[in-house]
C-alpha cells in the first residue's frame, strides 16, 4: 500500500525513486505530491518514476491508451517538479524508467510522457530510459 514519506530530514538526498506497479499508477499523484513537497535536501537533483510491471488490462486490452493506464492528477507533479526547479535554480531530472516487465511500454512511452509533462518537457529535463540504461546517482531514496 502506498503511502506518504517525510523526506524533509534527508538532506543528503540526490535522487528519490518511486517503483510504482503500473496498476497502481492513477493512484500516485496524490501522495506523491504530498511527499514531494517534504523534500528540501540542496542537493536533491533527480526524480525516477520506475515501472515495474506489466499492466494487467494492457496485456488484455492492447490498444488501451496509456492515458487510461496512468489516469489523472499527473499535471500536479509537473508542477510540483517545475516548481522545485524555478525555487532552487538548479536542474532537477524526471526520468520515468521502464523496469525489465515493463519494456512494451518503451516505444510509446517518450512521446507520451512528454505530453503528460509540459512543463518539464519544456525545460528539457524529461527522459525516458528503458532496461539497462540507467546511470548511477548519487545517494537516494527507494520508495
Amino acid at each position: 500500500m502506498l503511502e506518504t514519506v517525510d523526506l524533509s530530514r534527508n538532506l543528503a538526498l540526490v535522487q528519490f525513486e518511486l517503483r510504482v506497479d503500473p496498476e497502481d499508477l492513477t493512484l500516485v499523484p496524490s501522495l506523491l505530491h504530498e511527499t514531494l513537497s517534504t523534500i528540501l535536501s540542496p542537493a536533491f537533483s533527480w526524480f525516477t518514476l520506475k515501472l515495474e510491471g506489466y499492466p494487467v488490462a494492457y496485456h488484455f486490452f492492447p490498444d488501451l491508451s496509456i492515458r487510461a493506464v496512468w489516469g489523472d492528477g499527473w499535471q500536479i507533479i509537473d508542477k510540483d517538479l517545475d516548481d522545485m526547479v524555478y525555487a532552487t535554480g538548479r536542474d532537477i531530472r524526471f526520468v520515468v524508467e521502464v523496469g525489465t516487465n515493463g519494456g512494451v511500454w518503451s516505444y510509446r512511452l517518450q512521446g507520451f510522457v512528454e505530453d503528460m509533462f509540459p512543463l518539464m518537457s519544456a525545460r528539457g529535463l524529461v527522459s525516458v530510459l528503458g532496461p539497462g540504461d540507467r546511470e548511477p546517482g548519487g545517494v537516494q531514496y527507494i520508495w
